[in-house]
């Protein structure tokens, strides 16, 4: 939780490093980050108090970042309020619920995801390429005025649908990256690795501490079980 934390504090500085110090792209990266978080933490506990008739730890210290991965391609533009609002809450939404329904279906056909990746950064990223391209198709001089082409440097030669589809373009070449080299790597891990007796403990690789009677890897056997049959 202090890491969840540290993370949700500071997703502002993650979105807007590279973001241009003139025409307030940095406090429009940290007030559309921070809206976005909240929100997506709000409906975090909705959901996990929805699902599980309480708080769920998985979700708090996962889903409630969501918001920040969601409204990343987007938080220096002039999307408004209402957009991070919903940008937060689709995020928040779409993570905690694939943790409670998605990750359970996806362990019985064995592809396991121990540390929630695709929960709170696949598929929040999605939505934030998808943001982002229609933010930019929507973008207009009437928001950005004469200096639309100094955050869109395109712009002289393309107009906003353009654009948006350019950003769309984007999207799909980073998924055929990001899936091409997960398959390679996975495949080269597999052909040369053992695989793990124990996927969500480190025994394998770690002495493992006792904690009174039981061991923390009977313990982290028990989950993968539950996890398994979809519990």
């Amino acid at each position: 939780m202090i890491g969840t934390i540290f993370l949700w504090m500071f997703w502002p500085s993650f979105n807007g490093v590279l973001a241009g110090e003139s025409l307030h792209q940095q406090e429009r990266v940290v007030i559309n980050t921070v809206m976005a978080l909240t929100c997506s933490c709000l409906v975090t506990f909705f959901w996990s108090h929805y699902c599980y008739g309480k708080f769920d730890m998985v979700l708090v210290q996962n889903a409630t970042l969501a918001g920040g991965v969601a409204i990343g391609s987007s938080s220096d533009l002039v999307v408004g309020p209402w957009a991070a609002l919903l940008i937060g809450l689709l995020g928040g939404t779409i993570s905690s619920l694939g943790y409670v329904y998605l990750t359970p279906r996806l362990n019985k056909l064995g592809l396991y995801d121990v540390c929630g990746v695709h929960n709170l950064h696949g598929m929040p990223g999605i939505l934030g390429g998808a943001a982002g391209a229609i933010s930019a198709a929507s973008a207009s001089e009437s928001e950005y005025g004469e200096h639309i082409t100094d955050i869109f440097s395109a712009r002289d030669t393309r107009s906003a649908s353009e654009q948006g589809a350019y950003q769309a373009a984007a999207l799909g070449c980073t998924l055929l990256f990001a899936i091409g080299g997960g398959l390679i790597s996975g495949l080269i891990i597999k052909t040369f690795t053992p695989r793990k007796e124990t996927l969500f403990s480190d025994a394998d690789d770690w002495e493992i501490p006792h904690h009174g009677a039981v061991k923390w890897s009977e313990v982290e056997m028990e989950t993968m079980k539950e996890a398994e049959s979809g519990v």
